[in-house]
Parts: structure tokens; C-alpha cells; sequence
């Protein structure tokens, strides 16, 4: 699918791309799916945050966000493990509130949020009608059923308001022109990083679309789950991909949750193949029967996430331990010292702590 680049152009990198990290969509589950694998990266000594490249759809915008600003990798790990806010005490990870929190009052409100959310959907499948609705029109029929203001905050909170200095990429799909955008290096109308997560993750009907100058941005997965084109176009020759939308093809889940995974798996291994005759190694995580059958059909749901990140740590060992893992992870390790010697003394990283607040 064709890009908008004018919210960021990925082939313009901050610095030269070799290594990427591709985190895709998944809802709160995804997070949590996420957090296990950055882990399980970290502990096997390839360290995430030193890729030269995160792109993040949905679930992995938010988590490539948090990586990408500097926060230490355990405290992530903890949080979706323990399922416990840095925030605000008393209260879960991923507070109702901040999933879903209602955005109407009355039922002539809830009316004409159904009618701008189905037109939000529908324009995110066909691009009919062809013409858009008048700004009033559009403002009367509000689209998402769900409120955003407390979703802003906590994202405000997770990664802050400014864009990192390393490349980060967020891939998000506008359904005026039926087209994907990514969100990422500096352009004069970039919004601020929270709005970025929340386009890129503005599930259709569920969330208000997010305006960006004439663009209606929603969910990235629209597009793709994963979208790994996107670091293959940057330059990219080594890239880990984290799929918890998709499966593993020799250990398929059973025929609902398969059904419900069918077109991301599909999309996934078509971008694959492309990465693949381009001279790109991946190496991709994805869960296999069981952990699917964890994961469910509810992805949003706000408790069961600290078993989600032990199996998605448990899966990325088992990757790594494997023949083509140990290649893959001496290429990383390798490129990632090459990385190193091209930066100045003195330009470490830093780390902050969620839990330190902001």
C-alpha cells in the first residue's frame, strides 16, 4: 500500500538503519506480549533500544514509544508482568478508563456516534463514499464510542510529549485517502508523540479518528499488523519482528482464533517474502497454539497479561535458542558494536524509570 510521507519520511534516518525492531498490533494483549519479548531480546544481550530502527503499529506504537524515550526495559517488563500502575496508586496497568472510558451521554449521543463510527469503518475497508462529509457533518457525527482524554494523558505519561532523538517510525492509516502514514522523523506538521500513539492505535468504531491538517488518521493495522515494508524501505538488513497478530504456521491455534488471525498472518508473510528477495534477514516472533488460545479473541481486556508476557519471553527464548536464532543474534551483536564505534564518547543512552514518574 502506497505511503503518505508527509508526517515523516522513513528513508531519512537520523542515522544510518541496519538493525530494526517491528513491533505490531494486538490491544492491551499485544503490550503485554511485547513487554515478554523486548525482555527475553535484552537478556539474550540484544538490546533493543540500540536498533537503529522501531517501528511500532497499534499496541506496538505504544510499546516502541516507551522503549524508544529511554525507560528502563525491566520496568516495562514489571509493569505488564505485575499488572500495577506507576502512576496511580491503587490501580491497574491498563486502567479501564484508558481502554475504554464512554464518550456519550445520552442516546441521541450514542445514535450519532454509531453513524460517524460506521462511516469511519467503512471508509477504512472501501474508499466510498468518495467524497467526504462537510467539516459540520462530521463534528455533529463524532466518530468512537470511547473517549480519549484519559488515553492521551497516560500516553503523555508513558512516553512524554517530545519525539526521541533515535529513528521511530509509527505507522498509522488516514481513510480520506485510503493510505498509509508514518509518523517519524521531523517534518513541519508532526504531532506531538502522544497524539502519534494515539493515531497510530485508534481502532476503528472503538476510537475517534485523529486529525492531522486534512488527514483522518486511525490504527495502523488497517494497513498491515506488522507493516515490515516499512523498515525494509528504510534500509534496514537486519530486522526482529514481533507479530502478535499473526502465527506460527507449524503450530497453528485452533480454527476460531486461526480465523481471527488469518489476514494479518497472510499480510505478515507477504511482507516477509518481499523483505526476503530484498536481501533482508528477519527474524519473527509470533505465538503458536497455546498461546494464542491465552491471548483469546478479547484483546483489550485489562487483567491475564502477566501470562502473556511469560510466554511471549518463554517463545523469544526459543527462537533464539534455535540454529537460525544464534545466526541472527551474532549479526545483531555484531552490527550493534559497529553501531557503537560510529557514536561519539559520551552519547550512551539514557534510562529512565516509569516508576519515577515524570
Amino acid at each position: 500500500m502506497a505511503d503518505e510521507t508527509g508526517a515523516g519520511d522513513t528513508r531519512t534516518a537520523p542515522r544510518p538503519v541496519r538493525t530494526a525492531i517491528v513491533l505490531g498490533a494486538g490491544g492491551t494483549v499485544g503490550i503485554a506480549y511485547h513487554a515478554g519479548v523486548v525482555k527475553a531480546l535484552a537478556d539474550a544481550g540484544l538490546d533493543p533500544a540500540a536498533a537503529d530502527l522501531v517501528v511500532g503499529t497499534s499496541a506496538g506504537s505504544i510499546v516502541g514509544s516507551i522503549l524508544r524515550v529511554g525507560h528502563d526495559l525491566d520496568d516495562v517488563w514489571a509493569l505488564a508482568h505485575a499488572d500495577e500502575n506507576p502512576f496511580m496508586d491503587d490501580q491497574p496497568f491498563f486502567r479501564p478508563d484508558v481502554v475504554f472510558s464512554q464518550a456519550w451521554r445520552t442516546p441521541v449521543g450514542l445514535a450519532r456516534r454509531l453513524v460517524g463510527s460506521a462511516y469511519v469503518l467503512q471508509r477504512s475497508v472501501v474508499r466510498w463514499p468518495v467524497v467526504n462529509p462537510p467539516r459540520p457533518v462530521q463534528r455533529f457525527y463524532r466518530a468512537g464510542l470511547g473517549s480519549v482524554t484519559e488515553q492521551r494523558a497516560e500516553f503523555a505519561n508513558w512516553a512524554g510529549e517530545e519525539w526521541p532523538e533515535d529513528h521511530l517510525a509509527l505507522c498509522s492509516f488516514d481513510i480520506v485517502t485510503g493510505r498509509r502514514v508514518v509518523l517519524g522523523p521531523p517534518s513541519p506538521n508532526r504531532p506531538a508523540l502522544p497524539d502519534a500513539m494515539r493515531a497510530a492505535s485508534a481502532v476503528p468504531m472503538l476510537y475517534p479518528p485523529v486529525r492531522l491538517g486534512r488527514r483522518l488518521l486511525i490504527d495502523g493495522a488497517m494497513s498491515s499488523s506488522t507493516n515490515v515494508d516499512v523498515a525494509v524501505e528504510a534500509g534496514a538488513e537486519l530486522i526482529i519482528v514481533a507479530a502478535p497478530q499473526a502465527f506460527e504456521p507449524d503450530d497453528p491455534p485452533s480454527l476460531h482464533l486461526r480465523a481471527s488471525k488469518e489476514l494479518f498472518h497472510r499480510r505478515l508473510e507477504c511482507e516477509l517474502r518481499a523483505a526476503e528477495r530484498a536481501g533482508v534477514r528477519t527474524l519473527v516472533i509470533r505465538p503458536g497454539a497455546d498461546e494464542a488460545k491465552v491471548h483469546g479473541l478479547n484483546l483489550l481486556r485489562g487483567d491475564g497479561h502477566g501470562e502473556v508476557a511469560d510466554l511471549s519471553r518463554a517463545r523469544t527464548d526459543e527462537v533464539l535458542r534455535s540454529a537460525e536464532g544464534r545466526r541472527f543474534a551474532r549479526s545483531w551483536r555484531a552490527a550493534n558494536r559497529a553501531a557503537e564505534r560510529r557514536r561519539s564518547p559520551g552519547a550512551a543512552r539514557p534510562s529512565r524509570s516509569l516508576r519515577a514518574g515524570r
